[in-house]
């Protein structure tokens, strides 16, 4: 009866021994899993949050200076004086001043006949800056490439001045991009997570590379079609934010990399400046600090197992000596 009752409460102790081992390894796996969970979870909600507070602050930027080159033109205009507008060498004297005093690559005028003139002479390819000179009213900002280079072209309409017999119809500057966002860091963040980059609403990049560099397409938009988003945003929906330049955030996964991109428009302008985060990376970097954690818990939990299983072993050698 009484090796019955050793034999019965052996069996106990070890179904008590294999539940709470099992239950003790089960634990820390489904905590270490939990936690990377959160962690994804905690970086997508603090980067949502981080990129469109910068994105907005560099957006303001951008437009600040922008209307800081369209009051400078103005103002240059403003000053002008019929001595100026008497002979070539005059107005040419002019252009090379401002152009020189604001950092321009040109300074030109454009007549009715789309004739412009510059510090440097005449030219005849007013098509090449997008300024359609018959109809201008309003100020103008448009975005050209000229030798590789990428340039923006800021017009405004001019009314009551004359060269040469001829209406000037309107003024414009064109600056190198590099100049404009000059003391403004478009680069990328520490360690290629974070990407600064401004967009047409075609999706034309203006300042760097296609999703910092990794995109094979030389469109963001021909890029993003090929991406997995993730919900609460569609490619099309996307698409159609940068058409009627709205604001927005998207999540999705390109090329085996977990993103999110944040867009804001820029004031006055056709263009989108944007703010990408490579999420998965700083998951990644945080979820290897997880993981040696969740091993160390690992290897504590094991220890216990055999702390536990040496105390069954000690039992039963104790109930066997008893029998």
């Amino acid at each position: 009866m009484q090796e019955y009752q050793n034999r019965r409460l052996l069996r106990m102790v070890a179904i008590v021994f294999i539940v709470v081992a099992t239950l003790v390894v089960l634990g820390t796996l489904w905590m270490g899993q939990s936690a990377r969970n959160a962690t994804d979870e905690a970086v997508h909600s603090v980067s949502q949050f981080y990129l469109e507070e910068l994105a907005t602050r560099r957006a303001q930027v951008v437009s600040t200076n922008l209307e800081t080159n369209l009051s400078n033109m103005q103002t240059a205009i403003d000053l002008m004086d019929t001595d100026d507008f008497s002979n070539m060498d005059h107005l040419r004297s002019y252009q090379s001043r401002m152009r020189q005093l604001y950092g321009l690559d040109k300074f030109a005028f454009v007549n009715e006949d789309g004739l412009i003139y510059t510090a440097d002479g005449t030219r005849k390819d007013i098509d090449k800056y997008g300024i359609n000179y018959k109809t201008i009213s309003e100020p103008l900002i448009n975005a050209i490439t000229d030798d590789g280079e990428k340039k923006v072209i800021i017009a405004i309409a001019l009314k009551g001045k004359s060269f040469q017999g001829k209406k000037l119809k309107a003024a414009f500057m064109e600056i190198s991009m590099s100049e404009m966002l000059k003391g403004f860091s478009m680069q990328s963040g520490a360690n290629d997570v974070t990407f600064c980059n401004i967009y047409t609403e075609d999706g034309v990049s203006l300042t760097d590379m296609i999703l910092g560099g990794l995109a094979s397409e030389d469109n963001l938009l021909e890029a993003l079609d090929h991406a997995d988003f993730d919900e609460g945003k569609t490619f099309e929906e996307l698409k159609h934010d940068f058409t009627e330049m709205r604001a927005g955030v998207a999540t999705f996964t390109y090329n085996g990399i977990y993103e999110t991109l944040d867009y804001v428009p820029i004031s006055g302008t056709d263009w989108m400046l944007t703010y990408l985060i490579r999420e998965s990376v700083i998951s990644d970097r945080i979820s290897d600090i997880s993981d040696g954690v969740t091993r160390r818990s690992f290897i504590q939990t094991i220890l216990i197992a055999l702390v536990l299983l040496v105390i069954f072993l000690f039992m039963m050698i104790q109930f066997r000596r008893s029998a």
